[in-house]
């Protein structure tokens, strides 16, 4: 038995989130109630946390550097002892933590991310990869792709991934960029009782078809892309020395990038370099 997470469901009884849940406690077996956090509301969660954190990190930027001209040292570090808030001490500085945003406003597309569904393409229209051909797996992984990986490491426009994926188009995707995603996708996947496929295995199967059709002297765009997310499935695997070199590749062919008259390029094209810039540091 395991109870379902969908609170807002009316088709059954609804789960109030606890551990065990009313419901579930009622039962003589309550060791398979299990609450799962709908992926949207899981993705919505984690992007007002990295909002936050980013918050706090550009306060603590206008401390530091209001301690580096040592003039408020003093006061400063009196402050902190008294455990006043960055907000605080920033507010008797002087300084706007509005305005602290504007110099990091490229971040912007990390925490906007859309919510662009999939839709599954029937595998008797078009195959994106020869993986697997089962339409709900392939679903489930872009979902956790774009709700984990996407919104720290932004190495593409979502809207036209989505867009290219769907129209069966080479122009923002590529088979070697959705069995990469994938491949990360399958690290990220809670391992379950009542799965049906091996995810650690389907992973690999992933990863090993990218090798097989990479051609690392190609320099399209969803190559480079495609070589930053093996970096983060091979960093994810303590794989480090292979890992630093698919980073290597990425860096080294953006600078070789000749920019063809594309329609969106421009943005999909800054959401490449901040995401492996961002990678780099």
């Amino acid at each position: 038995m395991q109870c379902s997470g969908d609170r807002a469901s009316t088709n059954r009884p609804q789960c109030d989130g606890k551990k065990p849940c009313k419901r579930c406690a009622t039962r003589t077996e309550i060791s398979g109630c299990i609450y799962e956090v709908h992926i949207k509301h899981a993705k919505e969660e984690l992007v007002k946390q990295i909002k936050d954190l980013m918050t706090k990190d550009h306060l603590t930027d206008q401390i530091l550097q209001a301690l580096s001209t040592e003039e408020q040292v003093p006061d400063i570090l009196s402050r902190l002892r008294q455990g006043e808030s960055y907000e605080a001490i920033v507010a008797w500085l002087g300084r706007s933590s509005i305005d602290a945003l504007s110099p990091r406003e490229s971040y912007t597309s990390i925490l906007d991310t859309s919510d662009h569904e999939m839709g599954g393409v029937s595998s008797t229209q078009f195959r994106w990869t020869s993986v697997t051909s089962d339409v709900g797996v392939l679903d489930h992984l872009f979902q956790l792709y774009f709700a984990w990986v996407h919104p720290v490491h932004t190495l593409f426009s979502e809207g036209h991934f989505v867009d290219s994926y769907k129209r069966q188009s080479n122009v923002y995707c590529s088979s070697i960029l959705v069995n990469a995603l994938c491949a990360m996708a399958c690290h990220l996947h809670t391992v379950s009782d009542t799965d049906e496929v091996d995810f650690e295995h389907l992973g690999r199967d992933f990863s090993d078809a990218v090798r097989a059709d990479i051609d690392y002297s190609d320099r399209a765009i969803t190559t480079i892309q495609t070589s930053a997310v093996m970096f983060l499935v091979l960093s994810a695997r303590s794989e480090g020395l292979r890992a630093a070199s698919y980073l290597k590749l990425a860096t080294t062919n953006l600078s070789y990038f000749d920019h063809p008259d594309i329609e969106g390029l421009q943005e999909v094209w800054k959401n490449t370099v901040r995401g492996v810039k961002n990678l780099n540091g």
